[in-house]
């Protein structure tokens, strides 16, 4: 299953950059991410593991498995028992706006028959999410 968004946001891809290549700014902009926990004492970059709790408490592991600076990201969940697979990743590409954002989400499922409502919920939530993204990035620029 893919899920995909995409904004466009007035930001200069580097000051994209900046905000989406931390792993800390995700709570601003991700409903889904109360914290973010590093694993890794390394910089940021693949390899690098995190954990992210939920405002319920649950926990996520991930591992960055692309970080190309100024062009994109992706990740995978290390752990979970509802997916046997899956991974994220942003694209920036350079617009005459500013910065278009390409949200991707590739997942495979444990129980596939969870599959259309996982869809019709997760872009709902995608979308809402790439909202906050962009309404994150706007204050980021004025800090």
């Amino acid at each position: 299953m893919q899920l995909n968004s995409s904004i466009v946001v007035p930001q200069d891809i580097r000051r994209v950059w900046r905000f989406l290549g931390d792993p800390q700014t995700a709570p601003r902009w991700d409903r889904s991410i109360a914290e973010v926990v590093p694993l890794s004492t390394a910089p940021v970059g693949v390899g690098y593991e995190a954990m992210t709790i939920a405002p319920s408490g649950k926990r996520q592991r991930f591992r960055v498995t692309q970080y190309d600076p100024e062009r994109g990201l992706s990740f995978v969940l290390l752990e979970s028992r509802l997916f046997r697979r899956a991974e994220l990743s942003f694209r920036l590409d350079r617009v005459p706006d500013g910065t278009r954002i390409l949200h991707r989400i590739d997942l495979d499922l444990r129980n596939p028959l969870l599959s259309p409502l996982l869809r019709l919920t997760s872009r709902n939530a995608l979308g809402a999410d790439m909202e906050y993204l962009r309404k994150a990035l706007a204050e980021d620029a004025h800090d």
